[in-house]
């Protein structure tokens, strides 16, 4: 069946997120520090989903974190990082962590780019944020949407579906569920 890893970065509202995919496409879970190449090769997962957790990103040593997702980028699958999980996608690639306060509430977004993630999204929308710390726009990635608080709202590489969202899906009620529909009809188009 058609499947997506979600990588546990920690997030004590995990639930949360498996709750949301669940609606839309089988899942597993995997706790970051358990991730095992070979293993996830033989799951054949669609796709991966970076979750949020709680640290920040410009305070912290992620290297721990990087370390083990570096190897998931080579596996060439559509990816989505979410909050934290953005950040850490960001670095991957690139980008230089940054200072950006700490927020747990709805942030005005504002779409700059159109994009399949983005579909059936108003121009502006509202979304729940709840950390600190933000990311460049890494090398090879283009940002599709803002806000006041964060340049880097949404990034999508160039050449691949490879996101990051730096609000919590989970926690954004339908446009949340939006985004996530259209991820995962992302996947499911690649396959064919």
């Amino acid at each position: 069946s058609v499947m997506i890893l979600i990588i546990d970065v920690g997030y004590t509202a995990i639930y949360k997120l498996e709750d949301l995919v669940d609606q839309y496409i089988d899942f597993k879970t995997i706790p970051i520090f358990d991730i095992n190449i070979e293993e996830l090769k033989e799951l054949k997962p669609k796709g991966i989903i970076i979750s949020h957790a709680h640290f920040s990103i410009h305070e912290q040593d992620y290297s721990k974190f990087t370390e083990v997702l570096q190897p998931l980028l080579e596996l060439n699958l559509p990816m989505l990082g979410i909050g934290v999980g953005q950040h850490l996608l960001g670095v991957c690639y690139g980008a230089s962590p940054g200072y950006a306060p700490y927020r747990h509430d709805l942030v005005e977004i504002g779409i700059l780019e159109d994009d399949e993630l983005l579909d059936k999204l108003p121009d502006v929308f509202e979304m729940i944020k709840d950390n600190a710390g933000t990311v460049s726009i890494p090398p090879k990635f283009k940002l599709l949407a803002n806000s006041d608080y964060s340049i880097n709202e949404v990034m999508r590489k160039e050449d691949a579906p490879v996101y990051g969202v730096q609000f919590l899906l989970e926690n954004s009620g339908n446009y949340g569920g939006i985004i996530m529909d259209n991820f995962v009809n992302i996947l499911t188009k690649e396959e064919s």
